[in-house]
């Protein structure tokens, strides 16, 4: 018979059990939304630059609100550093998950 552990590893046990699953989720995501980004630009690259041109609409209106010349300050930073492509990559990461809870929830437990 084995013995009973402690209350406090069974906890840790269970954190680090948690951390595992959402850090496999977040893995998976990403690469889901890699290969999302792939699969669209197999079938039509103009999309993803359409998208990206539309993600550089958002940048520019938010970006307008700052006061001053922060704003065209930040919107050339913000395509120096590709960011448009980047809101692409989290707009993917986003949808990749949505598909996955769509797939995980008819199998989850129920809580009590």
């Amino acid at each position: 018979m084995r013995p009973n552990r402690s209350p406090i590893v069974k906890r840790h046990v269970i954190l680090i059990g948690r951390a595992a699953g959402r850090g496999a989720f977040k893995g998976a995501a990403l690469v889901g939304a890699f290969a999302i980004i792939v699969a669209a630009w197999w079938w039509d690259a103009s999309l993803l630059t359409a998208a990206a041109d539309a993600n550089l609409q958002l940048i520019k209106i938010v970006t307008s609100k700052l006061p001053f010349d922060w704003g065209s300050k930040v919107e050339s930073a913000l395509q120096i550093f590709g960011a448009d492509r980047a809101v692409l990559l989290i707009e993917g990461v986003a949808i990749a998950k949505v598909v996955m809870l769509g797939f995980a929830y008819p199998f989850r437990r129920r809580q009590r």
